[in-house]
């Protein structure tokens, strides 16, 4: 009797633990991107996406719908905008790159910054796609 209790006490309290943790995480849209893109260094396929910002931290997630596989990302505040719910994405050689996420008016956006390889690229890039961005609406 008393190890039941015992258990049972245990997943109440790791139920509320999560629970906590997971109202930390705010949702900031679903988005389907139609080619496959870097977050940061990661390389992800095109798909739907749910992102979420860790409200504590400036990390971003990004979880594929389909896989869900899940990739992380650290992001610097950008000022307020009337920017409203878009991922924008940077087409350099012929990668894409997640640069911005920006949520609903007037609220911060969000920047990632791109890796050294991606920087590299956009110097030696051709003039025609060296500074093409592609805006994609979050539902």
């Amino acid at each position: 009797m008393k190890r039941n209790s015992i258990a049972t006490s245990s997943l109440v309290v790791l139920s509320l633990l999560l629970t906590a943790a997971g109202a930390y995480a705010q949702s900031a849209g679903r988005a389907t991107v139609p080619f496959a893109f870097k977050v940061g260094t990661a390389q992800v396929p095109a798909g739907t996406y749910n992102i979420s910002k860790d409200s504590d931290a400036n990390i971003v997630m990004m979880r594929n719908v389909k896989t869900g596989a899940a990739v992380m990302a650290l992001v610097t505040p950008e000022s307020p905008s009337k920017k409203t719910g878009k991922l924008i994405f940077r087409h350099v050689g012929s990668q894409y790159s997640l640069t911005e996420i920006w949520g609903e008016a007037g609220s911060q956006g969000l920047a990632i910054s791109a890796p050294k390889r991606n920087r590299e690229l956009q110097v030696a890039s051709v003039p025609s796609n060296a500074g093409d961005t592609f805006e994609i609406a979050l539902k």
